[in-house]
């Protein structure tokens, strides 16, 4: 069983075009993690009819890439095999590169499949051009460059098999990078299932401030992942800089209380 999980939080413009989009993909289950809502995000989802839809309300946001480990929790004790995770805000016409994703998730032998999302438009920034640098510094230290060049499951669609879980758990999946080094690390199957270029997600466009922060966030997600990989103590810092984010925002608290409940 293929579940879909859909992290929104403020979403009511873009989430009915996202799960119109997922209900034409080979899903058999589209789990939106609601969270944190301050507008008609669940109005808009409760007012689709689908029972391959299901909803996770929390009235406190949960943070960045956390509602994946709570959806993903969710999911695996409802009997899910494979997980894909999309945002609440990707409007594009993805529903064919979800699919290649779920195909070489249930059928190809595939633990992880990530989404190559890197074009040109997407280094006009100087900050944008460091987190590729990061991200590829990264890929070169787990020894995948070759295979995935830029690709990682902070950006774009991405999907992993029950037995990804199995071997990692769910509380990484809240920080992908370290998500991506750990797979590695258990010599599980990692490969770009799908190609999208950024702007094809259509994802809400927001201010540089927020820009900055999700990249400063990437990028010491990028840093954790490789001191785990090398088995050093967890770090966050480079050069002098600590790179937090939205990192600090991560309510880790909030799933501890989940997966407690859930046993």
């Amino acid at each position: 069983m293929i579940y879909t999980i859909v992290p929104a939080r403020n979403e009511e413009e873009k989430i009915h075009k996202t799960l119109s989009m997922l209900l034409r993909t080979n899903s058999d289950k589209i789990l939106v993690i609601a969270n944190g809502c301050t507008d008609n995000t669940l109005k808009r989802v409760c007012d689709i009819n689908s029972d391959r839809m299901q909803i996770l309300y929390f009235n406190k946001p949960l943070g960045l890439d956390v509602p994946r480990s709570i959806g993903a929790l969710y999911a695996y004790k409802s009997g899910a095999t494979g997980f894909i995770f999309v945002d609440g805000d990707m409007i594009g016409n993805i529903s064919d590169n979800i699919n290649e994703i779920i195909l070489d998730i249930s059928s190809n032998n595939i633990d992880m499949g990530l989404t190559d999302c890197y074009d040109s438009s997407y280094t006009n920034s100087n900050m944008a051009k460091v987190l590729l640098a990061f991200r590829r510094q990264l890929n070169l230290e787990l020894g995948i460059y070759d295979k995935i060049i830029h690709a990682t499951p902070s950006h774009g669609p991405h999907g992993v098999s029950r037995k990804l879980i199995d071997k990692i758990g769910f509380k990484i999946l809240s920080t992908p990078p370290v998500e991506l080094a750990l797979a590695v690390k258990n010599k599980l199957n990692i490969k770009v299932s799908t190609r999208i270029p950024n702007h094809v997600l259509r994802s809400t466009t927001k201010d540089e401030q927020h820009a900055s922060q999700i990249a400063k966030t990437i990028i010491g997600d990028c840093i954790e992942a490789c001191s785990i990989y090398q088995d050093n103590t967890p770090k966050r810092g480079f050069d002098g800089m600590d790179f937090l984010g939205y990192h600090k925002g991560r309510r880790f608290d909030i799933f501890d209380c989940v997966l407690e409940t859930s046993d």
